[in-house]
């Protein structure tokens, strides 16, 4: 005789009940995948959107070009001809009232902007003179004379004028 618990039909109960267990199991993985997938197709991740959305702002930062106004405001003259320049290059600004300015520094005397142009010297190419066509010829002429006195090169500096463009 079979001792109680033992056999054949206590075994088979006892597989059922595993399978019975087994059977649950599966069924509430299947319920909890399903919530899972319904939540997320509702949401959209942002952190990739927040990242790319910072890329493309500190890439336009980067490439941005800066360009530095002068202190006043120059009216350039005419002109049919124009020069491109490759290297560096510094802008010396003329206003109609006789002020004058290199880049976004204004100088308060000619005495100045030689100094100025003498301590920058081995940087500057091409010393750009952008003068306001109401300037005084008188002025132009002492800049343009006191830049190239200051130059330690034979020739003196490069200086070029610069023109608005024809529409």
């Amino acid at each position: 005789m079979d001792r109680p618990g033992t056999g054949r039909r206590a075994f088979k109960s006892r597989l059922w009940d595993i399978g019975a267990v087994q059977k649950k199991e599966i069924q509430m993985a299947i319920n909890m995948s399903r919530r899972r997938n319904k939540g997320e197709d509702d949401d959209i991740p942002m952190a990739p959107m927040i990242d790319c959305v910072f890329l493309l702002l500190i890439f336009f930062m980067v490439s941005a070009v800066m360009r530095v106004p002068p202190p006043f405001t120059v009216t350039l003259p005419d002109s049919a001809t124009q020069h491109e320049f490759t290297r560096k290059k510094f802008n010396l600004f003329i206003s109609s009232d006789g002020r004058i300015s290199i880049d976004d520094q204004e100088m308060l005397s000619l005495a100045d902007m030689e100094l100025w142009i003498a301590a920058h010297e081995n940087q500057i190419s091409t010393l750009i003179i952008k003068a306001d066509k109401r300037a005084k010829h008188g002025v132009v002429i002492d800049v343009v004379e006191r830049a190239k006195m200051r130059s330690s090169k034979p020739e003196g500096l490069e200086i070029a004028f610069a023109v608005s463009e024809e529409d």
